[in-house]
This record gives structure tokens, C-alpha cells and sequence, in this order.
């Protein structure tokens, strides 16, 4: 449905406060007398504690509080509260470079930064590990007090692989490994932490998803749940990286309640690249096998997945991974294995596509080299298996809405793909990769619902209480935007209220492309519900039948056969129901995910989405055959939107997301030495910037969803998933160099190149 608002090209209602600098933002938070707080953290990837001194810090002038693990609960968690294994800080020994160890409290950030130079520690250095696959031996040592460093595993099964790829034409199978990266959100982590008197606990911070961390920290702490308030100022970006709690959180909190005074913790640029969580680094084992015509038959896959020190989102992660690789194309037979397994990392954490990205890779690559070996065109080859409307997979899941043969052809036009492809012209060359992501979030939590709130105000504000939380995506936009739709109003009557859990209904936060879909349809009902009421209203205070009113630019008017036209404000109206009926405008609406209740993530992980998107990329290269470097000429990124709700943001969280794309597919990898992250600064680790950027021709497939607000999907992750895996086909189609491991670096492509000439 498209209307006076929903489908027009609005900008975003918070552009002019961050274009300007007057948007306020956590680390531009200041209390009265608040004190900066700093973390001591391992030098060495694993080690035992021998001892620990904070005498020195403790008599350092200015410095207020020291804490360590004697000072804090040393209860375990993790986002899965029943794989806990984290503490807030290490008593015993430390597991990875960055490991919390102590912390400090004093006047300024130079003080504290000096005082944790004086906390002394005896370590004792034990055998670390790096490699995920190496981590798997017998004989590696163990991270934690396990059996194996194999943390979490994932078996899924449908058809029989086996006996499929014994009939089967052509079979193709290789590994594919993708590396760590780091969200490089422009705002770094940070919080402040502040105790009333009565022992209620208020934190500021940026966070993804303020309920739930509300709840981890109340957990970590063990206080009541009644006693934690989160505080969001805006956003400056998250990705994944501020959904699970940061230990930042409970650190600032017991410092600040041992103190007296609200404490602020603040990642440097370096420790956000070296404490910071990261996107999991995947080694892939793909087959997959076909008729000689092409028809997909079958498909295993094996994922190793580099978990860091402790457990965070890998379970999910895991799990979504097998979700989306087997709803792409209806592949009768696969089979999936997926391993998350300890490392003497950093933690990793969800990433925007949540492992889809990395098997996304990994299988379109290969169905390229199928497609090669078959000899059949890479665009017919994904356009025969190209999943429908209707369609029910072997995997259990039925795809309600599809336009995925659209995306193929409209990705494949646009690129000029007939003109360009296999055209032997030397090293130029196009390339092409599909993916399906979900439109709705995901029901990790067996629950997927929100409420908002709606009430008018006499001058003829309207003010809608909502859970969404913008973090530069754009959601507060579309609620505004849904709220004045429904409602007749212009943009700027609405206020949009959020980002505090003591106003704001439970939310489960801003992922998995969920805010639009969930948030947007919670906002949709409670629009609905307030046009009711105020038509009820408007025919009390009007004298007319309700079904000859009509709400418009802001007025609530009469019209019928035979009726004189007449009127009132908004603010007239809300007037008349708080003088004169005592019953002030004011609603709640809900939206909520119709899960069975008998419903089980762990054989049931297909039904775990709700709607799914579907989406072509296209990519042009060059090559520069003296230096290896991969210029991009040209993307087409071709989406399914459902419906699209506002085109320029549409557009926005495409371009953004290619681009993120882009830098996971050639620029960016975390180096490490011993253990330690060695690229810590923007000089050193590279990501896109404009000068990279090249033309992105985005192109918005509608096919309705019949879940979505006004038939809207979520797009906010989808944008990067395929990016990497059609600029590794680009690359293959102008040099010949197959590509297996990201990110496809400068030296790989010259040194590939000097070898094909030899």
C-alpha cells in the first residue's frame, strides 16, 4: 500500500540535529561529579593469575576506586545464559588479549589511564591457540575447563546428501575461509553509571537493545531487574556490536556504587579494535551437486567458526547460518554441521547479516564454479533454482513472498551482463550472487513482539511512545511516518518518544532487520487505535456518524451527502475529549509474532523467520595487472522490499550496506600477533571511504508481504550479504583467479596473476 507519506522519498526526522552537531550522544554526557573510569586488561592471550597489586594505583593522587574480582559478583554469563562462561572479571586466568582484569575511578581519564599502569600482575604464560580448526585437536590446549575447545554445535539434516551426490551430473566441493572484522561504528563504546539514593541504578550508553541489556545487567549483578534504567542518547552506529551487554556496564556500575558518584567508561579507537567484539571468522567446507541441466541436488556444508575467548552470539549465529543457506534455493538434499570453537581471541558477536554474509560467500562462489563446470551462464544457472512465491522447501520453510527472478533478471540487465560477461576481454569483468535474508528479525527468544504507545496533546501533538531504537537505520523515521499516514497529520505533529526502558513497552532491540517490521506494525496498530478513537471522538464533538469523518492535513472533517462541511484541529478535538469528556486520547497498540507454542528452535529453525527478503548484486571490476588492484565500476543491487516505505531510506541502507560489503570482500582483516591486535587505528586498518565508493545502482522489488506493515520487509542487513561473493565472481570472470578466503587483498590477486603467467 502506498499513501500520502508511506512510499515518498521523506528525509530522515533526525538529519538536521546530526548534520548540524547538536545531536547529543553518550560520550557528550556530563554529570556533576562524575569521575572517568579505566579497565585493566591482559597482555597475554592466556595466562594464569599468580598475583594481583592495586596498592600503587589505590595511592595515586585523584584516583577514587579501585575494583577486581575480590569487589564484584563472580557469577558466569553470556547472551545464552546456559552456556555462561564469561565473569566480569578474570580471577583465575585470562583467555584472551583485552581480558577484563581490574579497574579504576579517578578525576580524569589521564589519571586513570595512569593509575591502571600501576596496577601490578603476575602472570603466568600459558599455550595459547589462534586457529580455529587447530583449536579442534586433541592436543590443543583447552581455553576453558572443557572437554574440547568445541563450545557449541549445530547438526541439521534433510534429504540424503549422500545417496543425491551418487546421482548427480557434476559435483563441485572446496573450502572457504572469511576473517575476523570489526564493525568500525563512528561512536566507540562507552556508558555512564549513576545510583539514586534509594538504590535505583541509571546507565547511559548506546545500546542495540536496551531491555534485554537492561536485564543482563541485572542479572550480572544480581539486583532486581526493577532497579536497572537504560538510558539511550543517540547512536552513532551499532551493526551488531552494542546488542549483548558490554562489561563496561556492570564495571561502571559497581565502581560508581562503591564511589558514591556517577562513573563514565570510554573505549579509546585502539581498544575498540582490540577489546571490541568482532564478526565471527567462518573456515566452510562446501559440496554441491547437479543435474546436467542444472538443477540443484544436493548441498553439505561444514562451518568451523572462531568463537574468541567466550561465548557471545555464536549459537545464533550458527544457527541462522544453516537458516539461510538452505532457504535460497530449494535444494532437496543438504545437510549442515556447524562448530563454534574457543580461541585465545577476542569475543565475536553478531555482525549485520549474522553469518550470512560468510556462507553466503562461500556457496555463491561455488555455484559459479558448478555453473562453469556444467557450462552453463552463472545468471540461468541461479534463475532455474530461483525459489517462488508459495514455495515449500525440504527444509520445512514456505516462502510466502519472492521476487527473486526479478532480482536476477533486473540485477543481470543493469549490469549489462550479456554484453559484458565471459567476453575474454582482459582483466575486466562482471559478476553475480544471490542471497535471502530475514525481513522480520528472528525468534531466538520464543517471543517476537512490541507495544507502543499514542496520545494527543491539545495543541495537537501527537506522541507515540515506541521501543524502536535508531541507531542510524532510520526506524523512529518510519514510525513518524506510519503514525501520519494513519492519522492525517504532517510529519513534524509527531513526536517520536524512545530510548528509555522506564517509558519505552519491552522491546527485544534493533537486529536482524526487525525494527521495521516488528516496531513498524506495533506503531501501525496503535494508529489504528487512535483513529478510532478519535473518529468516536470527532462524532460526539461534530454531531455526525462516524463513517462520514475523515482525518486530513491535520483537521478532522465532515463530509457526506447532504452534510454542510465542517471541522475542528487536532488540538480542538484532543481539547474536547480532556475538558469536556474527561477521557483524554490516549492508546496502546501491539503487534506479536503468532508462535506455536510447542514451537523448538532446535528442530523447528527454519520456522525461526517470519519473512524473508530476497536479493540480486551485480558487480563490475578492473584490474590493474601491475599492481593487483581491484577497481569496482559498477553495482547493481537489486532488492525485495515488500513494499517500500520511504525510498530514500531504502536506498540509504543499500548504498551503506554494499559498501560494509565491499570492505569485508577486499579491504578489511584484523591482524593479530601473538594474539594481539596489531592494526588498532583507521591508519593501519582500511576501510571503504568515498573515494572508493563506486556508482550503486539500487533497483526496489515490491512483492508485498502479507506480515509487514502496510506489506513492508525489513532490508536494513540484507544489503551486505551477497556484495562480497559477487565481487569474488567479478574478480574470477576478469582474471581467471577463483577466489576462496576473504578479503581478497592486493597481493593475492598480483601474486595469483604472476603465477598463471608462469
Amino acid at each position: 500500500m502506498k499513501g500520502d507519506i508511506i512510499g515518498k522519498r521523506i528525509p530522515r526526522i533526525d538529519s538536521v540535529p546530526k548534520a548540524t552537531g547538536t545531536a547529543q550522544y553518550t560520550v557528550d554526557l556530563k554529570l556533576p561529579g562524575m569521575l572517568h573510569g579505566k579497565i585493566l586488561r591482559s597482555p597475554l592471550p592466556h595466562a594464569r593469575i599468580k598475583s594481583l597489586d592495586v596498592s600503587k594505583a589505590e595511592a595515586l593522587p585523584g584516583v577514587c576506586a579501585v575494583i577486581t574480582a575480590a569487589d564484584v559478583p563472580m557469577g558466569k554469563f553470556s547472551f545464552f545464559q546456559w552456556l555462561a562462561d564469561k565473569t566480569i572479571f578474570a580471577s583465575d586466568k585470562v583467555r584472551y588479549v583485552g581480558d577484563e582484569v581490574a579497574a579504576v575511578a579517578a578525576i580524569d581519564a589521564d589519571t586513570a589511564e595512569k593509575a591502571v599502569e600501576k596496577i601490578e600482575v603476575e602472570y603466568e604464560p600459558l599455550p595459547a591457540i589462534f586457529d580455529a580448526e587447530r583449536a579442534m585437536a586433541e592436543d590443543a590446549p583447552l581455553i576453558h575447563d572443557r572437554e574440547s575447545n568445541v563450545g557449541f554445535k549445530v547438526e541439521r539434516l534433510f534429504g540424503d546428501p549422500d545417496q543425491a551426490f551418487e546421482s548427480c551430473d557434476f559435483v563441485v566441493e572446496g573450502r572457504y575461509k572469511t576473517d575476523r572484522v570489526a564493525h568500525c561504528c563512528l561512536e566507540v563504546s562507552n556508558c555512564v553509571a549513576s545510583w539514586t539514593p534509594d538504590g535505583r541504578l541509571t546507565i547511559w550508553t548506546n545500546a542495540q537493545a536496551p531491555h534485554t541489556q537492561r536485564q543482563e545487567v541485572a542479572r550480572i549483578l544480581d539486583i532486581p531487574i526493577r532497579d536497572v534504567r537504560i538510558i539511550n542518547s543517540h547512536m552513532g552506529g551499532g551493526f551488531g556490536s552494542k546488542l549483548v551487554m558490554d562489561m563496561k556496564l556492570p564495571i561502571a556500575a559497581v565502581l560508581s556504587k562503591k564511589i558514591g558518584r556517577p562513573v563514565k567508561i570510554q573505549n579509546t579507537r585502539a581498544e575498540e579494535f582490540t577489546t571490541a567484539k568482532t564478526r565471527y571468522g567462518y573456515t566452510m567446507y562446501v559440496k554441491t551437486g547437479a543435474k546436467k541441466d542444472g538443477t540443484l541436488q544436493a548441498r553439505t556444508v561444514r562451518v568451523i567458526g572462531d568463537n574468541g575467548a567466550y561465548h557471545d552470539k555464536g549459537p545464533a549465529t550458527l544457527n541462522f547460518s544453516s537458516m539461510m543457506f538452505s532457504t535460497l534455493y530449494n535444494i532437496p538434499n543438504i545437510s549442515y554441521e556447524g562448530l563454534m570453537v574457543y580461541t585465545n581471541k577476542q569475543m565475536s558477536t553478531a555482525f549485520r547479516g549474522f553469518g550470512n554474509p560468510q556462507l553466503t560467500f562461500a556457496c555463491e562462489v561455488q555455484l559459479d564454479e558448478l555453473a562453469e563446470k556444467i557450462g552453463m551462464d552463472p545468471l540461468e544457472i541461479r534463475r532455474k533454482n530461483a525459489n517462488y512465491p508459495g514455495q515449500k522447501l525440504q527444509c520445512g520453510a514456505v516462502v510466502p513472498t519472492c521476487g527473486l527472478k526479478e532480482c536476477i533478471y533486473i540485477a543481470g540487465k543493469n549490469i549489462g551482463w550479456k554484453e559484458k560477461h565471459n567476453r575474454k576481454n582482459k582483466l575486466r569483468g562482471v559478476g553475480v550472487a544471490n542471497m535471502v535474508h530475514t525481513a522480520a528479525g528472528g525468534r531466538y527468544y520464543g517471543y517476537n513482539a512490541t507495544d507502543s504507545f499514542l496520545k494527543i496533546s491539545d495543541d495537537g501533538t501527537v506522541s507515540i511512545v515506541t521501543p524502536g531504537l535508531e541507531m542510524g537505520q532510520g526506524i523512529h523515521t518510519v514510525v513518524a511516518m506510519i503514525v501520519a499516514e494513519e492519522l492525517g497529520l504532517d510529519m513534524k505533529s509527531v513526536k517520536v518518544i524512545s530510548n528509555d526502558t522506564d517509558l519505552t513497552p519491552y522491546d527485544l532491540g534493533s537486529w536482524g532487520s526487525r525494527a521495521t517490521f516488528v516496531v513498524g506494525n506495533a506503531a501501525l496498530a496503535t494508529a489504528r487505535e487512535a483513529r478510532t478513537v478519535i473518529i468516536e471522538t470527532a462524532a460526539k464533538m461534530l454531531d455526525a456518524k462516524p463513517e462520514f469523518i475523515d482525518l486530513e492535513n491535520g483537521m478532522v472533517i465532515v463530509r457526506g451527502p447532504g452534510l454542510p462541511e465542517r471541522s475542528a484541529t487536532m488540538g480542538e478535538l484532543a481539547g474536547y475529549a480532556i475538558n469536556k469528556l474527561k477521557a483524554p486520547i490516549s492508546v496502546k497498540g501491539q503487534w506479536a509474532d503468532d508462535i506455536p507454542e510447542d514451537w523448538d528452535i532446535k528442530t523447528e529453525f527454519v520456522k525461526n523467520v517470519r519473512s524473508f527478503a530476497f536479493a540480486t548484486q551485480a558487480c563490475e571490476v578492473e584490474i590493474d595487472e601491475g599492481t593487483g588492484e581491484v577497481k569496482i565500476l559498477k553495482f547493481v543491487a537489486a532488492h525485495e522490499t515488500g513494499t517500500t516505505m520511504n525510498e530514500m531510506l531504502a536506498e540509504g541502507q543499500i548504498e551503506g550496506s554494499v559498501m560494509q560489503g565491499v570492505g569485508f570482500a577486499f579491504m578489511e582483516s584484523m591482524t593479530l600477533d601473538n594474539g594481539r591486535v596489531v592494526n588498532d587505528g583507521f591508519l593501519d586498518y582500511k576501510i571503504p571511504t568515498f573515494g572508493e565508493q563506486p556508482e550503486i545502482d539500487v533497483q526496489l522489488i515490491e512483492t508485498g508481504d502479507p506480515h509487514g506493515p502496510y506489506g513492508a520487509k525489513g532490508i536494513g542487513e540484507g544489503g551486505l550479504v551477497p556484495t562480497a561473493a559477487a565481487f569474488a565472481n567479478a574478480v574470477y570472470d576478469a582474471s581467471g583467479i577463483r577466489v576462496t578466503e576473504l578479503p581478497i587483498t592486493r597481493e593475492f590477486i598480483l601474486n595469483a596473476l604472476r603465477e598463471k603467467k608462469s
